[in-house]
């Protein structure tokens, strides 16, 4: 398992943050006989993420930090629809704790980021290559989850310092597939605000290189929920040896965390859940489908 971890993450939540903000400035007007695309910075998905960020459910600090980037965007960009297999409590469970992801990521030795907690909802972030920031979770819900990042990248492909703010966007939903399996379909939209940096040298520096960097990075870093809720099928043992070596995170946390594991795994075989017996041999534990849900994620590491 810890091959197949150490092969999917090499990025923070929040330098993919940043790296959606590198992608094309100008945006692309269609003809009216053009559909829009379905990703990317077209004027009309801005529109409709625009529509759907839950400002009314907010608290004054976050209505607040939502104006202060939405008033002057240096760039939109929806990510591209992502679909993974997975269980939902534990998706749930990810999104709402990305210390305890990034401090899964440390224990595999597969990431340099480190995270802290300084609040009910909000996180420290030190991605070991330049860019440091803080995390703020504004809004959570089953389906959607709203973030405000501020942070500063240093590095060597820009001359100086840049600083900016990040809001991002998650919408999912939990769905059965044909063969009965949990599927979340999520789809992320960022509104990056950056400070001291032309337009015209971060599209011509950034433009095709970074953007698809951050299609790639939110397509692995979703799979690495759908891996770590497949692997909890198999048997929650690994798991919860890594959770064990977890210690940034609270011991609260990580009880959560091997209850899930736990349950994912005994509803799997058709053990008791809480008490209560489940028939073996009922769809969603007969011994084909059991097999089939075992079968071992395959995917590439996120672009650096």
């Amino acid at each position: 398992m810890r091959t197949n971890f150490s092969q999917l993450v090499r990025r923070s939540g929040f330098a993919i943050a940043l790296a959606c903000a590198f992608v094309p400035v100008a945006y692309e007007r269609s003809s009216a006989a053009e559909p829009a695309p379905s990703h990317g910075s077209h004027r009309e998905l801005e529109q409709d993420a625009l529509r759907t960020l839950p400002v009314a459910k907010l608290t004054p600090q976050g209505k607040s930090l939502t104006d202060k980037v939405l008033k002057n965007v240096t760039v939109f960009r929806r990510l591209p629809h992502s679909v993974i297999e997975c269980d939902p409590e534990m998706f749930t469970f990810l999104v709402d704790h990305p210390d305890m992801v990034i401090n899964m990521w440390e224990v595999m030795g597969v990431s340099k980021v480190s995270m802290k907690k300084i609040g009910p909802a909000s996180y420290h972030l030190d991605d070991g290559q330049g860019t440091t920031g803080d995390i703020h979770y504004l809004y959570r819900s089953a389906s959607q989850h709203l973030v405000y990042c501020e942070g500063t990248y240093v590095g060597t492909l820009v001359p100086r310092a840049i600083k900016g703010r990040c809001l991002l966007s998650m919408r999912s939903a939990h769905v059965r597939d044909a063969d009965d399996h949990d599927v979340i379909q999520c789809r992320l939209d960022s509104f990056v605000q950056l400070d001291n940096i032309g337009i015209e040298i971060f599209a011509k520096t950034f433009q095709n290189m970074i953007g698809t960097i951050a299609d790639h990075n939110f397509r692995e870093t979703t799979g690495f929920a759908s891996t770590v809720s497949r692997a909890a099928e198999s048997g929650p043992e690994g798991l919860q040896r890594i959770s064990d070596k977890c210690e940034r995170v609270s011991p609260q946390t990580k009880q959560q965390f091997v209850s899930i594991t736990d349950r994912i795994y005994r509803e799997v075989m058709g053990l008791s859940v809480a008490g209560v017996d489940k028939p073996v041999g009922t769809p969603e534990t007969t011994p084909a489908r059991t097999a089939q849900r075992r079968a071992p994620a395959t995917t590439t590491a996120p672009k650096r």
